[in-house]
């Protein structure tokens, strides 16, 4: 039980320093609201498929850390396009998890992975981090990143857990529960 209890810990302190993190580098509001929603939905969809509580835990991490990228982003190439957040993100979180001794090596580095690619659907599927990519996908989606004529599309091609599909209907498609299709 101390593994899953350091495991919540640590996920905790990585919400605080993220949070700090981006009050140390605005715009703040959207990128901690944005943050706190995919962690949000990403435990959801996690727990719904049951996962391991400390498969949960080490997901969530990934969630709170996955757009760390975009500030680094916006000062070195004036945006934060997934190529380059992604590419920041994952030096980020290697640097601030190298000394942490909760983490086993291969943790570290499935974490900077996940960052890493966390905008490509391929390595969701690779990775295995599927309820970070859908949620993601779906605060894209809530905060207008993507046009939400798009959503069938993305529903058909990106969604693949029955936790966030289900989800995915409710919030986008007006479908009712049980259904595994768009009206």
């Amino acid at each position: 039980m101390a593994g899953v209890l350091d495991k919540i810990e640590l996920k905790d302190c990585i919400s605080r320093r993220v949070t700090e993190y981006y009050v140390a580098n605005p715009p703040v509001a959207e990128q901690i609201t944005h943050t706190q929603s995919v962690a949000a939905y990403t435990r959801l969809i996690a727990a719904g498929e049951g996962w391991e509580y400390g498969r949960v835990e080490l997901v969530e991490m990934a969630a709170w850390l996955h757009d760390i990228g975009c500030p680094v982003a916006r000062k070195l190439y004036g945006n934060s396009l997934p190529v380059h957040q992604q590419e920041e993100g994952r030096k980020l979180v290697a640097e601030w998890l190298r000394e942490e001794p909760r983490l086993s090596e291969e943790e570290k580095g499935w974490l900077a992975d996940v960052v890493g690619g966390h905008h490509r659907f391929d390595a969701a599927r690779e990775l295995h981090f599927e309820p970070l990519f859908e949620a993601d996908l779906i605060v894209n989606l809530l905060e207008g990143y993507y046009q939400q004529s798009q959503a069938a599309h993305f529903y058909d091609k990106m969604m693949t857990t029955e936790t966030g599909r289900m989800l995915f209907r409710s919030l986008f498609l007006g479908t009712e529960e049980g259904k595994d299709k768009p009206k």
